[in-house]
Parts: C-alpha cells; sequence; structure tokens
C-alpha cells in the first residue's frame, strides 16, 4: 500500500453494523494528527487556557464540561477511541458536533502519542523473546483494556519489523475489562485484520474478553497458569495505574507474578505526581472532574516495594505521561 494520506482505511463493523475505522498506528493519516511540537507548545499555554476559563460565567464553563465528554468522572473506552483516531481516521464517521470539536483538539493529541510510543516500547519488550523462542505462544494480558488498541498495534509492529516472528504459534489477546464496547469492537478488528490479503491473514489470532472488576483479580492468576509457558505480557494503557488505586495495583502485580514466566513482562501508562504534572493538564482534570491518580514515577516506585517486581524502563510525555516497563525482581 502507498504511504500517502490516501491509504486505504479498514472498517470494522460494530454495535447495530455501524463501521468504525480499525486504528492503526502505521497508518500516514494517524501520524499526520500527531504534531509533537504543536502539542509541546499547547502543554505550555493549556495553564493560562484554565485560568482563563475559570474566571467565565458559569454558563460557559459547564459548556466546556458538556463538551469533554466525560461521564461518570473518566472518559469511556469508546470515546477514548475516538480521540485516538484524530481527524484523519475519523473523516468519514458522521459524529456529533462535541466530537467533531473534541478530535481536532490538540489536548487530546496526547493519547494518541501515549498509544504510539507504549506500542513501541512493548514491540521493543517482546521482539527479543519472540526471537529467542520461536516455539512459545504469545499471551497479552490487558487489563482495562477496552478495544486493545495498544496490543493489536503491537502486533503490527512486530510484523512489520519480522513478520515471521508471528507465524506458527498462537496468539492471544485477553482483554480483562467490565466494559464490553471496546472488547467486542476490538473482536470485530481482529476478523477483519484476518481477512485474506490484510496484515493478520493467515496468523493464530484468538481474541478473549474476560469481565473483570480489578479489585478482584484472582481471574488473572488463573488465567496466566492456564498460559504456563507462554511469552506474556500485561498491560493497563490509561487504566489500573491512572484510576486504580495503591492496593488494587499491588493485588493485581502480585496475582500476575505468581504463574507467570520468569521473563513475563508488565507495561502501562501513569501520570505525573502533583508537584511534577503539566499545571495545565492538572486544572483541566479537575475542572471538567475526572477522577485521575497523580501517582508519579516515585509512587510507582512506592508501590513495587510491595511487590516482587521492579522497574525495568520508563519513559516520559511533556510531563503529563509516564510509560513503563517492569520485570521479575529476581
Amino acid at each position: 500500500m502507498n504511504a500517502n494520506h490516501n491509504q486505504r482505511i479498514l472498517y470494522a463493523a460494530f454495535d447495530d453494523e455501524i463501521q468504525l475505522p480499525v486504528l492503526d498506528i502505521t497508518h500516514p493519516l494517524f501520524n499526520a494528527s500527531i504534531d509533537e511540537q504543536a502539542y509541546h507548545l499547547s502543554c505550555l499555554k493549556s495553564a493560562r487556557s484554565i485560568e482563563a476559563l475559570k474566571k467565565m460565567p458559569g454558563f460557559i464553563r459547564n459548556l466546556f464540561v458538556k463538551m469533554s465528554n466525560v461521564d461518570n468522572s473518566y472518559l469511556s473506552g469508546m470515546r477514548t477511541l475516538l480521540y485516538k483516531l484524530g481527524s484523519g481516521l475519523s473523516r468519514e464517521i458522521k459524529l456529533g458536533f462535541r466530537d467533531k470539536w473534541a478530535v481536532k483538539q490538540t489536548s487530546f493529541m496526547g493519547l494518541r502519542i501515549r498509544l504510539r510510543d507504549l506500542c513501541r516500547l512493548q514491540s521493543k519488550n517482546l521482539l527479543p523473546q519472540l526471537k529467542q523462542f520461536p516455539e512459545r505462544n504469545l499471551c497479552f494480558f490487558n487489563i482495562a483494556g477496552g478495544a486493545a488498541t495498544d496490543s493489536i498495534n503491537t502486533l503490527i509492529l512486530i510484523q512489520e519489523c519480522d513478520p515471521e516472528l508471528l507465524k506458527r504459534r498462537k496468539i492471544e489477546i485477553n482483554i480483562l475489562d467490565i466494559d464490553l464496547y471496546g472488547p467486542n469492537y476490538a473482536k470485530r478488528c481482529i476478523d477483519v485484520l484476518q481477512q485474506p490479503g490484510e496484515r493478520f491473514h493467515g496468523l493464530d489470532i484468538t481474541l478473549n474478553t474476560v469481565h473483570y472488576d480489578w479489585s478482584q483479580p484472582e481471574a488473572l492468576l488463573k488465567l496466566s497458569l492456564e498460559r504456563s509457558g507462554w511469552i506474556q505480557l500485561c498491560s493497563s494503557e490509561g487504566g489500573l495505574f491512572e484510576y486504580g488505586s495503591d492496593s488494587a495495583i499491588i493485588e493485581n502485580l502480585n496475582h500476575f507474578f505468581i504463574n507467570s514466566p520468569a521473563d513475563a513482562r508488565v507495561t502501562g501508562s501513569l501520570i505525573f505526581d502533583r508537584v511534577h504534572v503539566n499545571p495545565g493538564y492538572l486544572g483541566f482534570t479537575e475542572f471538567i472532574g475526572v477522577q485521575i491518580r497523580y501517582l508519579g514515577l516515585e509512587g510507582l516506585q512506592r508501590i513495587l516495594t510491595q511487590t516482587s517486581w521492579v522497574l525495568e524502563e520508563s519513559h516520559k510525555i511533556d510531563t503529563i505521561y509516564i510509560l513503563f516497563t517492569l520485570k521479575k525482581a529476581w
């Protein structure tokens, strides 16, 4: 396929035959939706913007909160997916006014950068294991995974690097979530990508949905045991480490540790602590009522002392997001 803005966009049926694009971070329209310099400048200006908004009349402030599409103190998985698509990949979707406005906002570009960078991090971690162990199957456990865009795109990056690494082995994406909309869409995406002529044609990929409450992580313990001997990656982008309590994070890490192999990895995203986070982001989330955690890297390190995991590497995105990889302490 030609690497230009006219490259074909794949669509997957979702919820009563509505067609949504398959999110592919290698698509030129996805890459065109990221301008890191513009995002950085937006982050620098955001603090002043929020302060100005706070001084505006109440009805304008209420309108802004409504435009931000926050439900029950968090951004839903499918709405997050829409903002990750950006204006390019979502150009053929019939959107309401609020969503049309939101997908064009530079502030939501951070979601696309976070996804892209996490997929790069995950593929970098998996490539050596896949090369070393061609006989082992590959398993993803995606906590609060929604549409599993990070797992799917990690596979896309691995395939682009070396397509032979995914052949002749079983691949599983297990989405552990309380919401079924995102996982249902993810399943349709895998089905489309496995069609003749598409990226995953001929690959043995299974997507499983597990109804999962991260305050009760026993299912993770069982699933990991059932995939004993597989290459295992547990991830949570915009989920457990951004919204979960200390005890929930500790319990999930400890449950995954017990049955996972020695070379298992945990990846995820978290937010800078309150002292160091971008003040505009802090003001924005508090203004619209998102109940997010400002855990920071020190907070993660503190939590890890109550587990048998250690920080392997981390990557910062504009004093807002921190991406990380954990490995077993031994």
